[in-house]
């Protein structure tokens, strides 16, 4: 099939040329902008089955406006001292200021003397908005009202602060723009630098970011074309993530090729570049197509997840990884072609004159294979023993950087008035025909609530505005913090059955930040229940279909088990031990296990069909693990490398989750690439024998395995 494929390819570069600037002219140009199917929203998709949306209905219908964006403007004397008076009219003309400005999309904003903190350094000033948090009507009238208070506010030796869901969203949009930006210009140095350096050609230095580029912007506008035909939208993270995995994969595409392809030109020295061309992408276009198939069938499992923030990731990261996919396999080899024997220029491929690292290695590993294997097995175990600090958290806000406007008045908030009064959890209590609301039941529910564990007190109860009153919601502000784990503990096994069944005949549901965080937790329970073992099961399936063997997938899949466990040990040794987090994000272990099975499996991908490549040449099982070192060792380090510093863009966006999700998938593919993959896997392999490939382990023709002296090269210092 590949034969086939790549003299159609190698043979015909510019139809294959042609075809892709069809596309890319007819995706680029017409399709619609994915920014506009993103949403800040970690909560939006819970079904109906959980509470927290059932509140979130009972509020729709008979509370409007509770949908809609609010804000809370925190205001502070500039030197820390109790408020005076003057301050206080200050604040009173900063209402009347606003309101009289008429602000589209904001429909009222007062403040009362009751707003005042208890130790009189604080007052607030609440905004109501006539949209959801999110909209650009409410964005836009966000960043009025913060630069209107700035102004007005000037002079008067005081300070604020909007915090709340309107400014949140726009804080987080804004942060992850700013991280997209930092990211995509440090990707782009990382891959180029290295590039030069592994390969020394400017050609292959430039080459790969620009294709890569333009890949990555037609994979956003195909994303944006299925938000749109199937009414979903993406999260914030997905940005950045679809612009690391598009470069990452996609230079280690490119890179698999280009090893092979300069490999056989040292080795054919007398045939054509074309021919040469061709039999490399024969050889390597069944690694490239099951690696991409390895990492699209990991990110296809995030589809059962129960949280719409983890399913709406899959369709741009497989999107994405499936265009590399295609340009790895038809319109890079049709440019090398083109190229010729100029892709190398300045220098050509030759033999290394002195003993290469890879030589080094491979005599190491086949001299030493037990010492190699638990070498390895010590340094998993060791990372590992970070589990015994896992923690996640489900603090969204403050994983923003620490100047976030949002964030520093939310810091001012808490510092002032109960943490809780950020995002006040909500009762609502609904009537029935039979059994309608009765305010005494609705009274006695709300003294129950203001004595439950976890309530710092009760705001008020509003009724819906009817003559009968249909629906009732009680206010009831945590005294804790509402993102925080002892919060959402409080509200699940404290507020939740307090309210539970308070009122017989009435329907009860608790809704606010909390409750949908609580519900989130249980989604992303059930979540990994479902996709972990989906996602093994479907890689291992993979490895089956492509080694032509049952024991060797399952060495392959029980190595990256033990390279994810690892993994998230040393992410928690990093950040909860060393850092002193008070978790990672929620969503991290899961998102790090998809990014180790893809990357770890990538990389045993290209070794494991190198190894088999030996031994189906006739060497036996040690000399064939040994040839692959020397041979495929280096692209998968040299991968490893340009995939390691494409991720450590993650680390400098300020973004506590796309650093955690950078340290984890850094360290997936530098101990995928340099530890598993390259020494581990051959070493098993060569111990193993021909029953690693069992069933199909018979090789006709092989030698016998020579004498240990004979086949050992003499020791290099």
């Amino acid at each position: 099939m590949f034969s086939k494929l790549s003299k159609a390819i190698v043979g015909h570069p510019w139809r294959v040329i042609s075809v892709w600037i069809i596309l890319a002219i007819g995706i680029i140009g017409f399709s619609p902008d994915l920014l506009n199917y993103t949403t800040s929203s970690a909560g939006a998709g819970l079904s109906n089955s959980y509470q927290s949306v059932q509140a979130q209905n009972i509020a729709t219908k008979y509370f409007p406006a509770s949908a809609y964006g609010s804000g809370s403007i925190v205001v502070t004397a500039s030197n820390g001292a109790a408020l005076q008076d003057t301050d206080i009219t200050s604040i009173q003309g900063l209402v009347s200021g606003l309101t009289s400005q008429k602000i589209p999309c904001v429909t009222s904003v007062t403040t009362s003397p009751k707003y005042v903190s208890s130790n009189k350094k604080a007052d607030l000033v609440a905004v109501v908005y006539s949209e959801a948090a999110g909209s650009t009507c409410v964005n836009n009238a966000s960043n009025t009202i913060n630069s209107d208070t700035a102004d007005y506010l000037r002079g008067t030796g005081l300070v604020a602060g909007q915090v709340g869901n309107a400014s949140i969203s726009v804080d987080t949009t804004n942060a992850y723009a700013t991280a997209q930006t930092i990211l995509e210009i440090f990707t782009v140095l990382a891959i180029v630098l290295l590039l030069a350096l592994v390969f020394r050609s400017i050609i292959i230095a430039i080459l790969p970011v620009v294709l890569i580029t333009i890949i990555h912007v037609m994979a956003a506008g195909v994303t944006a074309w299925l938000a749109e035909g199937f009414g979903f939208q993406v999260g914030t993270s997905l940005d950045p993530l679809l612009t690391v995995v598009m470069f990452g994969v996609g230079t280690d595409y490119i890179i698999f090729l280009l090893f092979r392809y300069r490999e056989d030109i040292i080795e054919n020295a007398n045939e054509g570049h074309t021919q040469i061309l061709e039999k490399a992408l024969s050889k390597i276009g069944v690694v490239v197509m099951s690696a991409a198939a390895t990492v699209i069938t990991a990110f296809a499992a995030l589809l059962v997840a129960s949280l719409q923030a983890l399913t709406t990731l899959a369709p741009g990261l497989i999107v994405g990884v499936f265009f590399m996919m295609l340009a790895g396999l038809t319109l890079v080899p049709a440019i090398f072609r083109l190229l010729g024997k100029h892709l190398f220029f300045p220098y050509q491929p030759r033999k290394p004159k002195r003993v290469s690292q890879s030589e080094r290695v491979a005599h190491f590993v086949m001299k030493r294979r037990v010492l190699t294997i638990v070498m390895g097995l010590v340094v998993f175990v060791g990372l590992a023993l970070g589990l015994f600090g896992f923690k996640t958290t489900y603090n969204t806000l403050s994983e923003l950087p620490t100047s976030t406007p949002s964030l520093v008045a939310y810091n001012t908030l808490a510092a002032n008035y109960p943490p809780g009064l950020l995002g006040p959890t909500y009762v609502y209590v609904e009537g029935t025909s039979s059994t309608p609301i009765n305010e005494t039941s609705v009274a006695n529910l709300s003294t129950k609530l203001s004595t439950t564990k976890g309530v710092e007190s009760v705001l008020g109860t509003t009724y819906s505005p009817t003559t009968s009153p249909a629906a009732a919601q009680i206010a009831v502000v945590l005294s804790d913090n509402p993102y925080s784990t002892q919060a959402l503990d409080n509200v699940q096994n404290s507020i939740e059955p307090a309210a539970d069944g308070a009122i017989p005949g009435n329907f009860i549901a608790v809704g606010g930040t909390s409750s949908q965080l609580v519900d989130v937790r249980s989604a992303m329970t059930d979540s990994l229940k479902h996709v972990l073992p989906l996602a093994l099961v479907i890689v291992a399936i993979i490895l089956a279909l492509l080694l032509f063997a049952i024991v060797a997938p399952l060495y392959i899949v029980l190595g990256v088990i033990i390279l994810y466990i690892s993994v998230v040990g040393v992410t928690m040794l990093v950040f909860v031990t060393g850092l002193g987090y008070n978790g990672v994000d929620f969503t991290v272990p899961l998102i790090a296990y998809l990014f180790v099975m893809a990357v770890g499996s990538d990389y045993n991908i290209l070794m494991a069909a190198r190894i088999r490549e030996e031994h189906n040449a006739g060497l036996p099982p040690k000399e064939a693990a040994k040839q692959a070192i020397l041979t495929g060792a280096p692209s998968v380090t040299a991968a490893g490398l340009i995939l390691a510093a494409t991720f450590a863009s993650l680390l400098f966006t300020n973004i506590q989750i796309l650093e955690e999700i950078g340290l984890a998938v850094i360290a997936a593919v530098l101990l995928a690439s340099y530890v598993l993959t390259s020494k581990m896997l051959p070493a098993v392999t060569s111990l193993q024998g021909n029953s690693f490939w069992w069933p199909k382990h018979k090789i006709t023709g092989a030698p016998p395995e020579a004498p240990e002296a004979q086949k050992e090269p003499e020791s290099v210092s």
